[in-house]
């Protein structure tokens, strides 16, 4: 007999719709003993259920991780049910255990921390596809893996090391908070397996959380939480005193190369280095140029921009989906390059057009002068993609002189090599700003290893320590052939007229050296990120 054939004598309803409404009628506490009695509840629950909120977060509050110092052990237990399950792949890290400690080593305590769903995420922020999003009831900072185009510019943004790039996948991934099981009443994998209750779930307004992180009341040793306003919270009955330091605090780290991107800065920069000194001859010295000398000029700043920017698509972990890369362009660096470049693409392409069709001198000057802006606003945005991620090697001074030497310098040398390669006489104040512009960047790049024994450590010092340590074969390189560039641009300046040959060796001196400095760029930077273990 089927349920709709059992009716009862009152209004013909069926059994199972009294059932329904019987349970309907039951109470909260009711309701909670018949889930224990039917066994729906996890087996862990008991555990952990005092350690995550019993409802969700009200209007202006999020969730927030809330350790306690005096309960880690260190045993990792957080990080094995992490990893296990979520199911991360081999090398996959969403939570980390590291050390802080006093000076000598006292007072050592160890310090477990994931994502801390900031309450103004970096990641998201940065982030050129808005593959980031900040739930608005709970607060949790999750990433949208079908979005991610694998760019890896929030690992960049992030200060605390959180977004973990997958190379499988060919996308970022990172904690977010197991947001899946606490919408179901079940505590996220790190508290459940935490032997000392030590992770627990709280809730707190975000406006306090960002008053903390102004106060720069966080976790000594952390870095700033100014920037991004960290919610999590560290307790310790011993107190947390500025003098606590990183137990990984002498530890030298090389950082990735990101060729791809060594070799996308460097070619576009000498891109618009050309254009410009194309303009600049075009200007002063117009008798230096013949119409041959000209269309090779175009050609060859249109080669080393669009190779360039080709050349960047190597970079992403699923290139396919680049041109999503625009989408975060009211916040995101990144993305405003990305729009920038792509703007200067058919710029450069109607400049080699004008100049290979004989086009009115007019109208290829026209099109030499949109590129030159169009490049220089190029070069304004890649400096502010590192400037923006906060990181003291990559300050706005720094940045910029070494992304406009190197359009000056390597622009240079190639427009003269290219002129005299043409039968011209490239005139000499080209190889002196050449050697100039050449002599300030080794200067620049230089004046970083002063700090190399600064003490408590800096991240200038780090950068020195890596420079003049696990590099110093690189940063030995790099400057020996930035003197040798340097000395073959005075020997072009000195000469009367420096043939093709001398130009050349000299085009080769500068790309190579600004080659490696961009490589120690990438390689030497000091990334912030949660204290790690000594050892």
């Amino acid at each position: 007999m089927t349920a709709s054939h059992v009716t009862t004598e009152e209004g013909g309803r069926t059994l199972i719709r009294l059932l329904l409404a019987d349970q309907q009628r039951l109470t909260a506490v009711e309701r909670f003993g018949a889930k224990h009695d039917e066994a729906t509840l996890p087996a862990q629950e008991k555990y952990y259920r005092d350690l995550i909120p019993l409802s969700e977060p009200r209007t202006g509050e999020q969730y927030v991780f809330e350790v306690d110092l005096d309960a880690c052990t260190g045993c990792k237990a957080c990080v094995a049910g992490c990893h296990s399950l979520n199911g991360l792949d081999d090398g996959e890290v969403w939570r980390q255990v590291g050390v802080v400690a006093g000076p000598q080593g006292a007072d050592a305590r160890t310090v477990t921390s994931a994502c801390h769903h900031c309450a103004e995420p970096a990641c998201m922020s940065g982030c050129p596809v808005k593959a980031y999003e900040k739930d608005p009831v709970t607060g949790i900072v999750r990433h949208l893996d079908d979005q991610c185009i694998g760019c890896q510019y929030c690992v960049l943004k992030c200060p605390y090391d959180v977004p973990q790039y997958n190379a499988a996948k060919g996308i970022v991934r990172k904690c977010d908070m197991c947001h899946g099981r606490l919408s179901e009443g079940e505590a996220p994998a790190c508290v459940q397996a935490c032997p000392t209750g030590a992770i627990r779930i709280g809730v707190a307004p975000v406006a306090e959380i960002a008053a903390r992180g102004l106060r720069g009341e966080f976790l000594p040793g952390a870095p700033d939480p100014a920037y991004t306003r960290p919610s999590t919270v560290y307790a310790s009955s011993r107190g947390l005193t500025g003098d606590l330091r990183p137990g990984d605090e002498h530890r030298l780290r090389v950082e990735p190369t990101h060729a791809p991107l060594v070799f996308m800065l460097v070619l576009t920069q000498a891109s618009v280095g050309v254009t410009v000194a194309h303009g600049a001859l075009s200007w002063l010295a117009p008798s230096t140029l013949a119409a041959a000398t000209h269309l090779r000029l175009s050609l060859v700043a249109a080669a080393l921009g669009l190779l360039g920017i080709a050349g960047a698509t190597l970079h992403l972990g699923r290139p396919l989906y680049a041109f999503r890369a625009f989408l975060g362009v009211r916040t995101s660096w990144l993305s405003r390059e990305t729009v920038v470049f792509g703007a200067q693409a058919p710029l450069l392409l109607l400049h080699v057009l004008a100049r290979a069709t004989g086009a009115p001198a007019r109208l290829a000057d026209a099109a030499l002068s949109a590129v030159v802006v169009a490049g220089a606003l190029a070069v304004l945005c890649s400096v502010m993609v590192y400037v923006d991620t906060r990181r003291a090697s990559w300050s706005l001074g720094r940045t910029s002189g070494a992304f406009v030497g190197t359009a000056l310098s390597l622009g240079v040398a190639l427009t003269a090599a290219l002129v005299s390669a043409g039968g011209g006489a490239a005139p000499r104040w080209l190889f002196a700003v050449v050697a100039l512009v050449s002599l300030a960047k080794l200067a620049l790049e230089s004046s970083v290893l002063r700090h190399v024994g600064a003490s408590p450590v800096t991240d200038l010092a780090r950068t020195a320590r890596v420079l003049l340590g696990p590099q110093r074969t690189v940063t030995g390189a790099r400057f020996a052939i930035g003197a040798a560039g340097v000395a073959a641009a005075v020997a072009c300046a000195s000469a009367a007229s420096p043939g093709p040959a001398l130009a050349g060796l000299l085009v080769v001196a500068v790309f190579t050296g600004d080659a490696l400095e961009r490589a120690l760029f990438f390689r030497a930077v000091a990334a912030p990120r949660m204290p790690g273990n000594a050892s």
